[in-house]
């Protein structure tokens, strides 16, 4: 996906075409043996020397470091090290808390806690002020409107309160609050004072250490600004060397001259299933559940550079989910002749293929978009797992997004190969009412229990249970994040809410 093209998660939901269809990340280029010694040497391949020093570059959208006036994804990363957080997440999907002491929220209203004695680069104090102004800017930029659709105001009580007032509850919502805070009188400013691990440098397109940071780390004395004005030439810059490191979502391999990095995201590669399907398998609870079963997430997620099995609705890493999850990341080939009985197919020892009374074999079809060659992969390794244990399975590939998406619509297929990026509040109402939710067979039982987990987390359990034995949508994987830097470059810790989550093991190689 183009990183100068698209807001992310603009929305809640999007179908795995849309996001990833006819967008495979193209391989970094391979710099001639020539170029590739003088960025190595600092000649300019003359001979001469630049006396270049190693450094760490990353690229920018020249002239606007405020996120909150544009949706280029450049602006938002670079926007981590300038600009200081009410919270973020941690590599293992730890809620952190950075200028926010504590975050509550109870029913429709969120009350945020402020730490005190925290300043802008300039000394002046950060406030409850400026939060609120913050946030009621990426309320209303292109960027961040998404996610704080929920969002209905936000007011500043004394110099160390926030208080959110919600459009209906959510436990989770302080996920979504690893936004940058900004002077109140600067949210609409192209170049605010920072707040953050860096500031501006004096010198032209650098960015230096603030030695005001409310959460200073260790990491480069000098970081280099690269202005860049779209993928191919990020792409080639870092070929060159003038770009170190760079977030690519994509999982197309890239060449020798680069290495690779992955980080937990809230991506899902999922099942949609037609619950309305002339077919046992997915217009019922029990053949969903037992499509489940037969399969082996694991299996699938160590066929991906960075993918985790999804063993649940919810992502397992969140602490309101763990130990909460029923779904198996294994197959359990024990239980299928009991299950598959249970819907009427017994084993045809000769061809190996369960059927039922009238000899018609227990199958299934998916769907996929044929201009995306990962989903097909999956699809065939579902294929091959689901004839394993012996149920047929037809591939029915949509020649392109629009085709794939008339097709799901429409209902034309009992399963399709999708993949969403939730935001990381784990808002499931895509599935409910959302682009994900054609063909999907949800009761209003699940729909109280989904709602009853998004006031009060700590019944994610009980939901997570009801999921499992209803099972409207079969979740596969969370697959992760890829960032690619060139080989000199080392030790840069992403995580789903910061690119730059962490520059203290930062390596470059002379």
């Amino acid at each position: 996906m183009h990183l100068f093209s698209f807001v992310r998660r603009g929305t809640a939901a999007v179908l795995a075409c849309l996001v990833l269809a006819s967008c495979s990340r193209p391989a970094v280029l391979q710099p001639s043996s020539s170029e590739a010694e003088s960025a190595a040497s600092g000649t300019d391949g003359s001979g001469a020397s630049q006396s270049q020093p190693a450094r760490f570059a990353i690229a920018v959208s020249e002239g606007n470091y405020n996120p909150y006036l544009n949706t280029n994804t450049l602006t938002e990363q670079v926007a981590g090290l300038v600009f200081e957080k009410l919270v973020r997440i941690s590599p293992r999907m730890e809620l952190e808390m950075r200028l926010a002491e504590s975050v509550v929220s109870t029913g429709t209203t969120v009350t945020i806690r402020l730490r005190s004695g925290y300043t802008f680069a300039d000394g002046v104090p950060i406030t409850a002020d400026d939060v609120a102004a913050s946030l009621l800017a990426a309320k209303a930029s292109g960027f961040y409107a998404g996610r704080l659709a929920n969002l209905t105001d936000a007011q500043a009580v004394g110099s160390d309160t926030v208080v959110l007032t919600l459009a209906s509850p959510d436990s989770l919502f302080g996920y979504l609050l690893d936004l940058p805070i900004l002077k109140a009188a600067e949210v609409a400013s192209p170049q605010p004072t920072p707040s953050g691990r860096y500031t501006y440098g004096a010198e032209e397109n650098t960015l230096t250490p603030n030695p005001r940071a409310p959460f200073p780390e260790e990491g480069p004395d000098t970081i280099w600004l690269t202005p860049v004005s779209d993928y191919a030439e990020l792409v080639s810059q870092l070929a060159m060397g003038q770009i170190s490191f760079y977030l690519a979502e994509e999982s197309a391999s890239s060449a020798v001259a680069t290495s690779e990095s992955y980080f937990r995201t809230n991506t899902l590669l999922f099942l949609g299933v037609n619950g309305s399907a002339d077919n046992p398998l997915c217009s019922t609870s029990q053949g969903r559940v037992l499509l489940s079963t037969a399969l082996s997430r694991q299996d699938l997620a160590d066929r991906y550079a960075s993918a985790t099995p999804a063993t649940g609705a919810l992502n397992g890493l969140y602490e309101c989910a763990r130990g909460q999850q029923v779904i198996s990341a294994e197959s359990d080939p024990n239980a299928l002749p009991a299950a598959m009985a249970a819907l009427g197919y017994t084993l045809d020892e000769a061809s190996g293929y369960y059927q039922n009374a009238a000899g018609q074999r227990a199958s299934v079809s998916i769907l996929v978009c044929g201009s995306s060659a990962d989903r097909i992969y999956a699809a065939r390794l579902l294929q091959q797992q689901w004839a394993e244990a012996g149920i047929e399975v037809t591939l029915t590939q949509a020649e392109d997004f629009n085709a794939y998406l008339q097709m799901i619509q429409s209902r034309e297929f009992e399963l399709y190969i999708g993949e969403m990026k939730l935001y990381n509040n784990i808002d499931l109402s895509p599935f409910w009412s959302g682009s994900a939710r054609y063909g999907l067979a949800v009761t209003q039982q699940l729909l109280d229990a989904y709602n009853l987990m998004r006031a009060d987390s700590s019944t994610a359990g009980a939901f997570e249970s009801l999921f499992a034995e209803q099972m409207p949508y079969i979740p596969l994987l969370w697959r992760g994040g890829v960032t690619v830097s060139n080989r000199r470059t080392s030790g840069v810790v992403s995580s789903v809410s910061d690119l730059y989550y962490s520059l203290a093991s930062l390596s470059i190689a002379e």
